[in-house]
């Protein structure tokens, strides 16, 4: 079963600011090759969203089913709504993941 792939707006910021950053840092060809990783992985969703885990911090704290897969030091929060997959968020691992989810009102 095949499953559409779609970004919000902060998923998409999310994915240009991560390549501007490293980018910025002097590292463009890693910047091209982490954004290529990064939207590979999210459009990999489309077949087997399934495979995702709900992440702890949301455990029993929304109505919403979220998943996340990780790459490299990066979440990737999506959502499976019939056969869509919205991708909320592409995320630093290190950064507070209820904190950012709960400013785009997810939780």
């Amino acid at each position: 079963m095949s499953f559409a792939v779609e970004f919000t707006t902060g998923a998409r910021q999310d994915l240009l600011k991560i390549y501007r950053y490293i980018k910025a840092d002097g590292r463009p060809e890693t910047a091209k090759g982490l954004y290529e990783t990064l939207s590979q992985a999210c459009d990999s969703l489309s077949h087997n969203p399934e495979r995702g885990h709900v992440p702890s911090e949301f455990e029993g704290l929304s109505e919403m089913l979220c998943r996340q897969i990780v790459i490299k030091n990066f979440r990737i929060i999506y959502q499976i709504v019939g056969k869509v997959v919205i991708v909320h968020g592409i995320i630093d691992g290190r950064r507070n993941i209820r904190e950012t989810m709960h400013q785009r009102l997810l939780i």
